[in-house]
C-alpha cells in the first residue's frame, strides 16, 4: 500500500503570510486615504450646496415668519431650525430631523443630509435677529451657517459665525452661509421697485385722465372719480374709473384699483406678502375735500405705500401732472 504525505502550510508560513497581508492592507489603506478624503470632501460640498439652496428658498418664502422671531433660530412656517453647536471634542450632533423644516426643498431626504460626506454631523449657527439699512429703509434679518467639521470630525477653533453674520472657516472645515442681510436688501429693493411701478402707473393715470377731459380743468382731482364720502362732485373725475379710498389708505386691490392702473396682483404684493396701499382721499394727501384748507388746491396728490415686518414704511407720494 502506497502512503501519501499530507501537504499544507506550516504555522510559521501562515504567520509570514498574515504579516505580509497586513502590511499590504496598511499600505493600500494609506495610499487610498487621499482619494477617500477627496471623495468625502466632494460629497460634503454637494450636500452643503443642497442645504444652502433649500435654506435660501425657505427664507425667501417665509421671510415674515423668520423676521418675527428675535431668537437664534430660523422660524419657518414648516418648523423651526435651531442651532447645533460643537461639543467638547469639536463634533456636532445633527439629528435626522434637523433639516426637516426645509425637507420639501431638498433634493433628497432631510435624514440623508444630516451628516457630511465623512459621516460627521453638521454644525448649525444662527445669529440673533439683526437690522440693516438700505436706501433709507430699515429691515430685519438672520444669517445662518451650516458647517462640516471636515475629514477629522472636529470643528476648528477658528471657525465661527460672528455677530454681524460673517462666516469664518478654519482648518479643513467646509461651510455655507445664508446671508440674511443680502437677502433682505434684495427684498427691500424689490419692494421699492414695486412701489415705484405703482406710483408711475398712478401718475400716468392722472395725466391721461386730465388729457381726456375736453376742458382740461386743473381744478379737478383726477386721482378719484367721487368725493371721499362716495358722492359725485364736479371737483373729482366723474367719468373716471378710479374710486375714492374713503378718507383712509386702502389695499390697492380693493374695488379693483390695481386693475384700473393696469397692474397685476403680483405687481402689488410685496415680498412679505402684504398688498400695497393706495391713499387718494385722506388728510395726508392733497385733494379738494381735505380737512386742512391749505391742502385743497392743486397739485393734487395720492400716495402708494407698504409696511415691512420691521415697522419701516416704504412710500411714495405722487403729484398729479397736467
Amino acid at each position: 500500500m502506497r502512503s501519501f504525505k499530507q501537504k499544507g502550510f506550516t504555522l510559521p508560513e501562515m504567520l509570514v503570510a498574515m504579516i505580509i497581508a497586513s502590511v499590504m492592507m496598511i499600505t493600500i489603506s494609506q495610499a487610498m486615504q487621499p482619494a477617500l478624503a477627496f471623495m468625502a470632501k466632494q460629497e460634503t460640498v454637494a450636500r452643503l450646496a443642497d442645504i444652502k439652496v433649500a435654506l435660501e428658498f425657505a427664507y425667501k418664502q417665509d421671510t415674515k415668519s423668520v423676521e418675527a422671531n428675535a431668537d437664534q433660530v430660523l422660524a419657518l412656517t414648516t418648523g423651526t431650525i435651531s442651532q447645533v453647536l460643537p461639543n467638547a471634542n469639536g463634533s456636532c450632533n445633527t439629528a435626522d430631523t434637523t433639516f426637516l423644516p426645509i425637507g420639501r426643498n431638498l433634493s433628497t431626504s432631510a435624514a440623508a443630509l444630516a451628516h457630511d460626506g465623512s459621516g460627521n454631523g453638521f454644525c448649525v449657527f444662527i445669529t440673533p435677529r439683526l437690522s440693516a439699512n438700505i436706501l433709507g429703509v430699515n429691515y430685519l434679518y438672520h444669517s445662518i451657517a451650516v458647517v462640516s467639521p471636515g475629514y477629522d470630525g472636529a470643528l476648528d477653533p477658528a471657525t465661527n459665525l460672528d455677530g454681524s453674520g460673517s462666516l469664518y472657516l478654519g482648518g479643513d472645515d467646509k461651510g455655507i452661509l445664508v446671508d440674511g442681510q443680502k437677502l433682505g436688501s434684495v427684498l427691500v429693493e424689490t419692494t421699492l421697485a414695486q412701489v415705484n411701478k405703482a406710483a408711475t402707473a398712478l401718475s400716468n393715470y392722472f395725466t391721461t385722465r386730465f388729457q381726456s377731459n375736453p376742458s382740461r380743468d386743473i381744478g379737478v382731482d383726477y386721482f378719484a372719480n367721487v368725493a371721499k364720502d362716495g358722492t359725485a362732485s364736479t371737483l373729482f373725475d366723474s367719468t373716471g374709473t378710479m374710486p375714492s379710498t374713503g378718507g383712509v389708505p386702502l389695499p390697492i386691490t380693493v374695488n379693483g384699483m390695481h386693475s384700473v392702473l393696469g397692474l397685476s396682483l403680483g405687481d402689488v404684493t410685496d415680498p412679505w406678502g402684504a398688498i400695497l396701499m393706495l391713499d387718494n382721499s385722506s388728510d395726508v394727501v392733497r385733494h379738494p375735500q381735505n380737512s386742512n384748507s391749505t391742502m385743497r388746491s392743486p397739485g393734487f396728490t395720492a400716495r402708494i405705500s407698504t409696511s415691512m415686518p420691521s415697522g419701516s414704511a416704504i412710500e411714495r407720494t405722487v403729484v398729479g401732472t397736467y
